[in-house]
C-alpha cells in the first residue's frame, strides 16, 4: 500500500474517532387516566368568558392593544369624577344622569367598536373554532360566553361610572346613609340603563363582528354603520315631516333609542319624547333578541 494510501486510511480513521456516537432513548409512558378534580361544563364556560374579556382588554397582548380600551377607560372616569369634585366645592349638581348618559354615549360606542371584533373575529381567521368545541363546551356554550364577556365589558362603562357619580352624590351630602337610603331609586334606574345600554351596544357589536374574520373591517363597518344609520334615520324623519310615521323612524336610531329610555327614567314630566320609557326599553331588548338569534344561526345549527 502506498504511504498516501496510509495517510488517507489514518485520516479517515481519525475522523471517526472524532465524530460523536449518536444516543437516544425511548420512554414508554403510556396513557394515563386523569385523577384530578374535573371542573366540568360550567367552569369551561366562565373560563372563556374570562379570557375574551382579557383578549377584548389585550391583556396578554403587545402594550399597542391596550392603548384605546384603558383611554376610554381614563376618559370615562373623568367623566364621573369631574362633576363630583366641582360638586364638592360648589354644592350644587352641574350635570343631570340623562346629561351624563349622553355624554358616555359616544365613548360606549368606541369601546363597543374596539372590543367586539376582538372578542369573535380572531377566533375566525385563525381557525381555532373547532378547538374550542372540541372540548366541554358547545357551541351554545361558546355563543353565550362571548356575549356575557362583550355584555360585562361594556357595563364596565355604561354603569361604573355612573355609579360612581351617584356615590359621589351621595357621599357628598350631610347624612351620607340616609342621602343613599333616599336615592335608592336612582340607582335602580342606573343600573337599569347601564345592562340595557351594554346589551344593546354590545350585541349589536358582535352580531356584525361574526359575520367576518377581519377585526379592522368589523370595526370599520360598526363605526360606519351607526353613523349611516343615524344619517338615514335623519333624512326620513324630514322627508316624513308632519306624518305621524316619523316618530316611529326614530326607534331606528340608537341614539334617540337610548335618550328616550334615559330621559323618559329620570325626566318623566319634562319629556318629549314620543314614546314611554318602558317603549324605548323593548326596542333594546328586540334588538338584543334580534342580534343574538343571527348570531345563534350562524353558530349554532352546525351542532
Amino acid at each position: 500500500m502506498s504511504q498516501g494510501a496510509v495517510a488517507g486510511v489514518d485520516g479517515a480513521s481519525a475522523t471517526m474517532e472524532r465524530a460523536p456516537e449518536r444516543y437516544g432513548e425511548v420512554f414508554d409512558r403510556g396513557y394515563q387516566r386523569y385523577d384530578g378534580q374535573r371542573l366540568g361544563r360550567r367552569h369551561a364556560v366562565w373560563a372563556l368568558t374570562r379570557y375574551s374579556m382579557k383578549r377584548g382588554m389585550g391583556i396578554k397582548k403587545n402594550w399597542t392593544a391596550k392603548i384605546v380600551p384603558f383611554l376610554i377607560y381614563a376618559a370615562a372616569a373623568l367623566t364621573a369624577l369631574i362633576p363630583v369634585g366641582i360638586e364638592s366645592f360648589t354644592g350644587q349638581q352641574i350635570v343631570s344622569y340623562d346629561g351624563f348618559f349622553a355624554t358616555l354615549y359616544l365613548l360606549e360606542g368606541i369601546f363597543v367598536a374596539t372590543i367586539a371584533p376582538e372578542l369573535l373575529c380572531g377566533d375566525r381567521r385563525e381557525n381555532v373554532l373547532s378547538l374550542y368545541f372540541s372540548r366541554a363546551i358547545t357551541r351554545l356554550d361558546y355563543l353565550n360566553a362571548k356575549v356575557v364577556a362583550a355584555g360585562l365589558l361594556t357595563m364596565t362603562i355604561s354603569f361604573i361610572p355612573a355609579f360612581v357619580l351617584w356615590l359621589g352624590r351621595q357621599l357628598l351630602a350631610d347624612a351620607p346613609l340616609t342621602a343613599m337610603w333616599d336615592n335608592a331609586a336612582d340607582l335602580g334606574r342606573l343600573f337599569l340603563v347601564g345592562l340595557l345600554i351594554a346589551l344593546y351596544l354590545g350585541t349589536g357589536g358582535l352580531m356584525i363582528s361574526s359575520f367576518t374574520g377581519r377585526k379592522s373591517i368589523a370595526v370599520a363597518i360598526i363605526i360606519l354603520g351607526f353613523f349611516m344609520l343615524e344619517s338615514l334615520v335623519g333624512v326620513l324623519q324630514f322627508a316624513l315631516e308632519g306624518n305621524d310615521v316619523a316618530q316611529y323612524i326614530e326607534l331606528l336610531s340608537p341614539t334617540r333609542v337610548t335618550e328616550g329610555l334615559v330621559v323618559g327614567l329620570f325626566l318623566p314630566d319634562v319629556s318629549d319624547y314620543p314614546f314611554s320609557w318602558w317603549v324605548y326599553g323593548l326596542v333594546m331588548a328586540g334588538v338584543v333578541l334580534l342580534s343574538y338569534a343571527v348570531m345563534y344561526r350562524r353558530y349554532v345549527p352546525r351542532d
